[in-house]
């Protein structure tokens, strides 16, 4: 997986190519599927565009990783004081905040403060759902074991006599998508 930290630079051969990074419908990533610009074959207003792109791509992609790390942020354990007591070298005391609060408190600001786009991306990145989802239906199944004996059991299969319905996960998705879609010009 690409990360935002591997989208620099933006040129290679020493400044003769410019990369041209997109993001992927299909998975959400950051991906460099399109040729590369010939630097000197290339209208200058046509790099500034690619770089501005490629720039805007590098700052939403830092934005959901730090959106996704701040929610991998467990919250501490109620028994977790949210403050320590300290003591400097000569002797003073002062109240700081407990590390793993401090880590959590600042994961919940990042989390609230998430921009629509940086929620929209986080939705892309786990991935295009199914568009519609099977109709499930139980029957019941017989079962003989070795020695003829025979049970019945309830089981879910497809009904494949009926419509499919609609994907809620794959309408969101699609929002999203307008949103994330619009970073690759």
């Amino acid at each position: 997986m690409i990360r935002s930290t591997d989208i620099q630079p933006d040129t290679y051969k020493s400044g003769a190519f410019l990369r041209r990074w997109s993001i992927s419908e299909a998975s959400g990533q950051a991906v460099c599927v399109e040729d590369a610009y010939a630097v000197a074959d290339t209208e200058q207003a046509t790099l500034d565009a690619q770089t501005e792109r490629n720039g805007k791509i590098k700052g939403a992609l830092a934005d959901v990783e730090e959106l996704e790390a701040a929610r991998r942020v467990a919250e501490p354990d109620a028994e977790t004081p949210r403050t320590v007591t300290v003591t400097d070298f000569e002797g003073n005391e002062s109240t700081e905040p407990q590390a793993e609060w401090a880590a959590y408190d600042a994961a919940q600001a990042t989390i609230s403060d998430a921009t629509n786009l940086m929620n929209d991306f986080e939705v892309v990145r786990r991935g295009q759902p199914a568009e519609t989802l099977p109709v499930m239906k139980t029957i019941e199944e017989t079962i003989v074991d070795e020695e003829g004996n025979e049970t019945t059991r309830s089981v879910e299969v497809v009904d494949v006599e009926a419509e499919p319905t609609a994907n809620p996960e794959f309408a969101e998705w699609q929002a999203a998508w307008t949103s994330v879609g619009a970073l690759n010009g």
